[in-house]
């Protein structure tokens, strides 16, 4: 399986990670304030009769001009990994590289170095994946996640507006931009394996997400 064969790759590269995981910690806090970078943002108040609560949420890290790049940039980089160089023929890892790739909206309930390697790269955000682990996982926000406390989204070409917890799923409101990615976490209500979520813009439309556990 594609998963397998990425798992016995890139040994180095997760030592590396882990170390700039560690060294972020001077640069972040716990608790979704004083997070070096970060906006805690308290959502507006519920407007429909079947919201039942709104829910602060953290953007631990925002790159206001990022740009997914197109796919031939996106080809060169994976090819010049040796985590992905022999696997890009691969029909089985480039159905799982798609379903990052096609999607704007990526959701998270678990966490792990390889589990975050994979989304970063695979969905184009090679380019800002220093702050991504330095800003979002540097003091607890890891354990966190994989204890159930805690959920992530990312948003590419999108910013959070606003979220509510309705009756047994978030809905999450979004604006979409032309360029820009955040990563957004906030406190769970529930323990569900995938997270119940419906990400929506303000006029209504709904933005299909990925859950990218794996």
């Amino acid at each position: 399986m594609v998963a397998s064969k990425l798992q016995k790759l890139g040994k180095q590269g997760l030592v590396a990670l882990a170390i700039v995981t560690t060294m972020g910690g001077i640069k972040a806090a716990s608790n979704f304030v004083n997070t070096a970078d970060a906006v805690v943002t308290q959502p507006q108040a519920a407007s429909s009769p079947d919201v039942q609560d709104a829910s602060a949420f953290l953007v631990c890290s925002e790159a206001a001009n990022w740009q997914r790049p197109d796919p031939d940039q996106q080809q060169k980089q994976l090819a010049t990994d040796e985590r992905y160089s022999t696997l890009l023929q691969d029909k089985d890892f480039q159905q799982l590289a798609d379903q990052f790739w096609q999607h704007d909206v990526l959701s998270f309930t678990t966490y792990g170095l390889s589990a975050r390697m994979e989304p970063i790269n695979l969905s184009g955000l090679w380019s800002v994946a220093d702050e991504v682990w330095a800003n979002c996982y540097s003091h607890d926000e890891g354990s966190a996640i994989n204890e159930g406390s805690l959920a992530e989204t990312w948003l590419m070409h999108h910013r959070v507006v606003d979220l509510q917890w309705q009756e047994d799923h978030y809905v999450m409101v979004v604006e979409p931009d032309s360029q820009g990615m955040q990563v957004v976490q906030f406190a769970r209500r529930e323990a569900e394996a995938e997270l119940p979520l419906t990400v929506m813009t303000s006029q209504g439309a709904i933005v299909e997400h990925h859950s990218a556990d794996w």
